[in-house]
């Protein structure tokens, strides 16, 4: 698996060049600041009620946040404003991969843009076009990873006479009507998700458990991004940045935990000593 943790390695550092926290967050025109001076309870009530997070500005500069939570009657912004601290501030030329972990820390941070502090990122943009691009690029990544290392333990697509017998059909419902479009790809690639996860489940040494949970929250993950929904539920928005977090962090895990898995010799199985399996059991994909 050299060569696939060679390629994530590439793809990552892709990622992280292409993937900046200015491409998720918001600033100057859109960006709406409190002034200091202001009364905080009688500006907050004539603004937005759908944003609680502003960055304050002083003379021109951003001095601290105000967060609509925290404030109490008859105190100006700079009074009940959270001050400009350490964790407070990210980059942003900050790769995405490295803000969705401290949103689930704290739901806001400033953003400095050269050398003074210009924009704002909540968990809220989390739900934009390029985390969804990079969530969507991980998991694909980890369904190649399972992919080879399926072709490379069960060669000969000897992986189907695993399947069960509803899986087995609907490979080869699939591979009939590509045929009848004059299209003759691996077999391989008709797996869906829950078929290589199973498969994979079953070579595993250890870390079953962790494996078959992770994968299907990473399943569902990714059934959501395909069709554009909603992966964040804003009722729960900071349960389900949490959820997000370990998502990113459960595709990162076993990218890296798969990928280190030698594989066999052309023609040979990983472990030549596993008895023949029975097929997997039904269930939905």
């Amino acid at each position: 698996m050299a060569q696939k943790q060679s390629e994530l390695e590439v793809a990552l550092r892709a990622m992280d060049a292409s993937f900046h926290v200015k491409l998720i967050g918001t600033f100057h025109p859109s960006l709406l600041c409190a002034p200091a001076e202001a009364p905080a309870q009688s500006w907050l009530r004539d603004n937005p009620s759908d944003f609680d997070q502003f960055p304050v500005k002083e003379n021109g500069k951003v001095v601290g946040l105000l967060l609509r939570n925290l404030v109490s009657a008859g105190k100006s912004v700079k009074e009940v404003m959270s001050p400009i601290a350490d964790g407070l501030v990210v980059s942003a030329d900050m790769p995405i991969g490295e803000l969705i972990p401290r949103l689930n820390l704290c739901d806001h941070r400033l953003i400095v843009r050269g050398d003074s502090i210009e924009g704002l990122v909540t968990q809220s943009d989390l739900l934009k076009l390029p985390v969804r691009l990079l969530l969507f690029a991980l998991v694909t990544h980890l369904e190649q990873i399972m992919a080879t290392l399926i072709g490379a333990w069960w060669p000969r697509d000897s992986w189907l006479s695993c399947l069960a017998v509803g899986r087995l059909a609907k490979v080869n419902e699939k591979e009939a009507t590509l045929r009848g479009q004059g299209m003759n790809p691996p077999k391989i690639e008709l797996l869906e998700f829950g078929d290589k996860r199973d498969l994979c489940r079953r070579r595993l040494d250890r870390e079953r458990g962790r494996f078959k949970n992770d994968l299907e929250a990473l399943g569902r993950l990714r059934d959501q991004l395909a069709h554009a929904a909603t992966f964040i539920d804003n009722a729960h928005q900071a349960g389900g940045v949490s959820a997000l977090v370990a998502n990113f962090d459960a595709a990162r895990y076993w990218i890296a935990t798969l990928s280190q898995i030698e594989l066999p010799n052309s023609g040979a199985l990983l472990f030549q000593d596993v008895p023949q399996m029975e097929p997997l059991t039904e269930r939905g994909v």
